[in-house]
């Protein structure tokens, strides 16, 4: 059986590249449960969530702020608020922002539940066989003590928007192979994220010719660039985007090209309008430059400079990368922060703080944890290290410290600067359940049944020109599933899976 559905997963294109080949991108046999009110509750805030980035981003005061004691002990930090600095002193900027972003949470298992209540909890989703026999559960009371809480929000090269769509329609399949049918369109609801970034993504063009049309200046043919690395491992995922962009609006052209390349293959006329391969380009989308080694010389900081200066709309903005950091989210976890952004009397206020577990940061001066709370987390984290972990100013995944090996790093800078460029972060703790995973392995050999954990993704679009949004939605949802022994959950890495929710 796994076989078969493995066979099928490839004929929906859930696939990786590996040695240059097409690989079976690692998912779930099954989709997995998930309380059908805790997803809706998700995808309810995402809006306040985009909002809030968005605030964040245009608001310099707030991210000098915070930021200026990482800058100095973070060099990749330094060099993005050196082009942001840059930028705001020009003369011509392109106000127009463009925000695909996602927000992951884990299903959080209050702590202080009473045992009969924590053993009904996990019974009802230790697997979709045994979730499949009951009705899906409408009343939220249901699932008191299980909360949403978020372990990051993500607003540069949010990944598997594309695939993330395909997977739905591949698990309703495996499902009627193992005799579930009931109910299929219900349970395992339909994602449209490639269809509504790709929305978005058209929109931001035709907002440019807009703008261009404001300035005086007539527009040729636009076209997209994405922005990828040298050797990019996901790129059925780009893939699975951009196609359904092109059957959207066929005419729009689309280039991929790698920062090495655009150092002698982008320019700026005289007004700052981008064109590539003599293309002019309306947007550019990165899908990569989110860690220092998308920099390896001043000349690729250089190609970052000119393409944030430039007419494009950027997808993210130089401001967006800024707000997209672990600083920033430790510091919007605290009520006196998150209130400059929203009323605290407002729904919107009390369902963001709601997802957040404590963050702490390791230096009083950064003026967000003070000196005993600072205390207290280590101490704490140094008795109860699995309780906790440790993260650094870096997007990417693979970066986070957990276990004994968080406690050693934690003691080696607790008293050095370098302390500054961290978060400790109080450990979610997720419910588990049972599932298989589909691999190239699997092509050949039936694995065998794993616990499991999933993060829960909410896409989301923005579009705005400062305090003015053209568009601001929650673009659908993803699962990232991975063994319990696993404490990161990368898929391309190898560390998870692609998954879906079977609404429970």
């Amino acid at each position: 059986m796994q076989k078969l559905v493995s066979e099928f997963a490839v004929s929906n294109g859930i696939l990786k590249v590996v040695d240059g080949k097409p690989s079976l991108l690692s998912c779930t046999l099954l989709p997995s449960p998930v309380p059908k009110t805790l997803l809706h509750h998700a995808k309810n805030i995402q809006c306040d969530f985009n909002l809030l980035y968005h605030r964040v981003a245009m608001d310099h005061e707030f991210l000098d702020a915070i930021l200026k004691p990482v800058v100095v002990v973070d060099p990749y930090l330094r060099s993005l608020w050196n082009i942001y600095s840059r930028i705001r002193t020009n003369q011509v900027t392109q106000d127009i922002v463009l925000g695909l972003n996602r927000s992951d949470y884990m299903l959080h298992l209050q702590e202080d539940l009473c045992n009969a209540k924590r053993q009904t909890l996990i019974h009802r989703l230790q697997s979709t066989k045994l979730a499949a026999q009951s009705d899906i559960e409408t009343e939220d009371e249901a699932w008191n003590g299980l909360s949403i809480k978020q372990v990051e929000f993500n607003m540069i090269a949010c990944s598997f928007c594309g695939l993330g769509q395909r997977i739905a329609p591949q698990h309703r399949i495996a499902l009627s192979l193992h005799g579930i049918s009931k109910d299929l369109n219900t349970r395992v609801p339909d994602c449209f994220s490639a269809d509504r970034f790709s929305d978005a993504l058209l929109s931001a063009c035709r907002m440019y010719v807009e703008d261009c049309s404001r300035r005086s200046l007539v527009p040729t043919k636009v076209s997209i660039l994405i922005v990828v690395g040298d050797n990019e491992g996901n790129i059925y995922d780009h893939r699975a985007l951009i196609g359904c962009l092109l059957l959207k609006s066929p005419e729009v052209n689309v280039l991929y090209h790698s920062f090495n390349y655009l150092k002698t293959g982008l320019k700026l006329d005289s007004n700052f309008r981008l064109f590539v391969d003599n293309q002019e380009i309306a947007v550019v989308y990165f899908r990569t430059g989110y860690t220092p080694d998308a920099f390896p010389d001043e000349e690729t900081w250089n190609v970052k400079y000119q393409l944030e200066q430039s007419l494009a709309i950027k997808c993210p903005c130089i401001q967006y990368m800024l707000a997209n950091t672990k600083i920033i989210q430790a510091a919007l976890s605290k009520p006196k922060y998150l209130s400059r952004f929203f009323q605290p009397d407002s729904a919107s206020y009390v369902n963001i703080l709601s997802t957040f577990v404590h963050q702490y940061t390791l230096d009083e001066e950064m003026e967000i944890s003070d000196s005993t709370e600072i205390q207290y987390a280590v101490n704490d984290c140094l008795l109860r290290p699995d309780d906790y972990v440790l993260k650094p100013q870096r997007e990417g995944g693979g970066n986070n410290y957990f276990g004994e090996e968080l406690a050693q790093k934690l003691k080696s800078i607790i008293t050095h600067s370098e302390r500054k460029f961290y978060i400790l972060m109080k450990r979610i703790q997720p419910y588990t359940f049972e599932n298989y995973i589909l691999n190239s392995s699997s092509m050949f050999e039936e694995s065998k049944a794993r616990k499991m954990v999933t993060e829960m993704g909410i896409f989301g679009a923005i579009l705005a020109r400062k305090n003015h949004i053209f568009l601001n939605e929650c673009s659908g949802h993803l699962l990232r599933s991975k063994p319990l022994e696993s404490n990161e959950g990368g898929i391309v890495a190898g560390f998870g899976c692609l998954d879906s929710p079977f609404l429970v």
